[in-house]
């Protein structure tokens, strides 16, 4: 059952955490220098395994494979003549890219440039990958957990899903290419859009 008011009310929440993210990075602020510094400080002690599965755990959010995935996801809803389902999977990923673009442009937050494992460009505030994670494989996680049926299935499934979405962050932290607000920051814009794009293009509700 999907209660419309609280996923409203979540998103409220989490739009309004993001704006003071935003705002914070801008401004250079000292909370944010410390939120960052403790993040890293927690995060990034290296390893040849820890690094090998955390660039595993990238791939899968990489713009190439994101734009794969989500070909392949709206192909195989549309072909199912599921128009709702296309619609919500292209309308989470796009609108949060969209979204994250424009905000790429405006703070133009440089990347770090300290231990930096692989290579990447562009500016930093908020996490490209980690809106594909959300926008992605939070909209598969939702759909899954309609459409499923077997509980066993649901479960591995859904495991596997928010694992990705919880691990994406931290390997961009680990990976040296973005900063703790970055990750976070994106985690809350695609939310909001995905949980959004829920209740207004999905309608859980309506689903047959």
């Amino acid at each position: 059952m999907w209660h419309k008011r609280f996923a409203t009310g979540v998103s409220l929440v989490a739009a309004v955490i993001f704006v003071v993210f935003t705002v914070g990075v801008m401004q250079h602020a000292g909370w944010v220098t410390a939120y960052d510094n403790s993040g890293v400080a927690l995060i990034r002690h290296f390893s040849a395994a820890k690094t090998a599965f955390f660039k595993a755990v990238t791939f899968f959010a990489e713009p190439a494979t994101g734009v794969v995935l989500t070909a392949i996801a709206v192909i195989i809803a549309a072909v199912r003549r599921r128009w709702r389902i296309a619609a919500y999977i292209a309308t989470s990923v796009i609108g949060s890219t969209i979204l994250m673009k424009i905000i790429k442009t405006i703070v133009q937050r440089p990347r770090p440039t300290v231990d930096r494992i692989i290579p990447e460009s562009g500016f930093s505030f908020p996490s490209g990958h980690s809106v594909n994670a959300v926008a992605f494989y939070g909209a598969l996680l939702v759909l899954g957990f309609f459409y499923l049926r077997r509980r066993w299935l649901k479960a591995i499934v859904m495991l596997v899903l928010a694992a990705e979405i919880v691990l994406l962050p931290i390997s961009r932290v680990y990976l040296g290419v973005h900063y703790p607000s970055d990750v976070t920051a994106e985690l809350l814009l695609g939310l909001v859009v995905m949980l959004t794009a829920t209740t207004f293009v999905l309608q859980p509700k309506k689903l047959k």
